[in-house]
């Protein structure tokens, strides 16, 4: 039986998953690694730790694979800045998806472009998280590593480089690198690109995401053991291929990514609004979407109280489901890393409100369940609900049964879950099935991917919610002025600045 391999390169873990032609997953490992954030707002992490973990687990997945591995497919974090050179080495680490550094050539491109010129082309607004402002921070910044710069890659299409010797892109990402994607012709935009000092020719080349792009060469197969000669399709954004391993990929129904970060996709759904994200689904239909820092969140909390394995997660959640909703009093702001939709502010910061002697830790927790769900219904209520009927949770935060009845609860909208190894890398799997013809469209996901019953929203409790709701959705507004003075009192001096 033909078996297919899924390599997601994460915010926190790179991935490996072995699925079968019917959709099961035969198996799984990871590796973890950090997020380096040198200053506030910025955040790095070197490319190379997700070859090695590609290196590490390689071996393990190709003897699960018993000689049965038909293709590979390649998802990861976007939009990223990873600058490499020809033989494929990173020139500096990566400025990952999260960093929102690059605030000055945000007025740059303002300047020089235009903010109705960029979305007219992209269809997205300006800000420091899309790949075209951290290309521009790179070459305004560090000109001498810029001059040395083969390609500019993403997470995925570094590792598919070290497996193929081919640099690729797919529409999924390429969206997210605003303004330099062009949404009408689906390639990069020359005359943008220009202007930004940014040659075609260190962009990657704009394939499908169920193109074949190349096969593990023998070097590549030695350093990582899967077989040489293993097909490699192009793959995607996670978000994307998180969608479509949820299952979904019509209108009617959203996925909810709840790893790190944290997207509520909305596939088919052609949305103008500039307070949203917008680019391809893998599919090639228009896919308009929020993201907010979900897990990260949890992360940060957990880490405070020295957890960080499923167990303590476990543990917090069942604290946190004997505090009744509204958490007594407690709301949270989950702006850790300044946030994007729908306030698209990179100096944004975390806040509790409410705070008193009576909350512990539980109070706490449940508060940031809360304030992640209601930042979710920010980008909901945008959408004008778009005709949603049900909502399929998936990634890690999807097991949490305690965060998925908060969220049915602040949504007013059921709340499914994607089976085990269902969300990114069950989407990456079928790409790769797709692209070696071994499933024929992509309307054969819902074949792939087993929605668990949804858990319906209680009437009393999302009546609750929608009390809190209109304080949270006014608290940024109200401490915004703070926040900037707060950035400003504590920004780090620059030297030589």
């Amino acid at each position: 039986m033909p078996l297919f391999l899924a390599i997601d390169v994460g915010t926190s873990a790179t991935k490996l998953s072995l699925y079968d032609a019917a959709g099961r997953q035969i198996a799984a490992r990871h590796a973890s690694y950090p997020v380096e954030v040198p200053r506030p707002g910025w955040a790095e992490q070197d490319p190379r730790e997700w070859w090695r973990a590609v290196c590490r687990l390689g071996p393990e997945l190709a003897e699960a694979a018993g000689g049965e591995l038909a293709a590979i497919c390649v998802s990861g974090q976007t939009p990223l800045c990873v600058p490499v050179d020809a033989q494929g080495e990173p020139l500096r680490k990566a400025i990952l998806w999260l960093d929102r550094r690059a605030l000055a050539q945000v007025d740059w491109l303002a300047e020089h472009l235009g903010e109705a010129h960029c979305r007219a082309v992209s269809g997205n607004r300006l800000d420091s998280y899309f790949g075209g402002s951290k290309w521009l921070w790179f070459r305004q910044t560090e000109p001498a590593l810029f001059a040395r710069t083969w390609k500019i890659l993403q997470a995925n299409s570094y590792v598919a480089f070290h497996l193929t010797g081919r640099a690729t892109i797919d529409p999924s990402q390429a969206g997210l690198c605003s303004p330099c994607y062009d949404q009408t012709s689906g390639q990069w935009n020359a005359a943008i690109c220009a202007v930004l000092g940014l040659p075609l020719e260190l962009l990657p080349e704009i394939r499908p995401a169920q193109a074949v792009i190349g096969a593990v060469t023998p070097a590549a197969a030695r350093a990582c053991g899967l077989p040489a000669g293993t097909p490699v399709v192009c793959g995607g954004g996670d978000f994307a291929c998180a969608c479509l391993g949820a299952g979904v990929h019509g209108r009617g129904r959203a996925a909810l990514m709840l790893g790190t970060a944290g997207n509520l996709l909305f596939p088919g759904v052609a949305n103008a609004d500039a307070r949203l994200l917008h680019t391809r689904h893998v599919s090639g239909q228009p896919l308009t979407f929020g993201g907010v820092l979900a897990g990260g969140n949890l992360k940060w909390f957990a880490g405070l109280f020295g957890g960080s394995a499923i167990e303590f997660y476990a543990c917090l959640d069942e604290e946190a489901a004997h505090i009744p909703p509204g958490s007594e009093g407690l709301l949270y702001l989950p702006y850790l890393m300044g946030e994007r939709t729908p306030i698209w502010d990179a100096q944004a910061r975390g806040a509790f409100l409410g705070l008193s002697s009576r909350h512990g830790r539980a109070h706490l927790y449940r508060a940031v369940l809360e304030g992640v769900a209601f930042a979710f219904r920010q980008i909901l209520e945008i959408t004008g609900r778009a005709g949603l009927e049900e909502i399929v949770a998936i990634d890690g935060g999807a097991r949490s049964g305690v965060w998925r009845a908060v969220l049915a609860d602040v949504l007013g909208v059921p709340v499914a879950r994607g089976s085990l190894g269902a969300g990114t890398a069950l989407g990456s799997a079928f790409l790769a099935a797709l692209g070696v013809g071994a499933v024929s469209e992509f309307e054969q996901i819902s074949a792939w991917a087993e929605i668990s019953p949804a858990l319906l929203p209680d009437a009393p409790v999302h009546a609750k919610y929608n009390q809190i709701y209109p304080v949270y959705a006014g608290l940024y507004a109200k401490l915004k002025g703070d926040m900037d003075i707060m950035n400003t009192l504590t920004a780090p001096a620059i030297p030589g600045g």
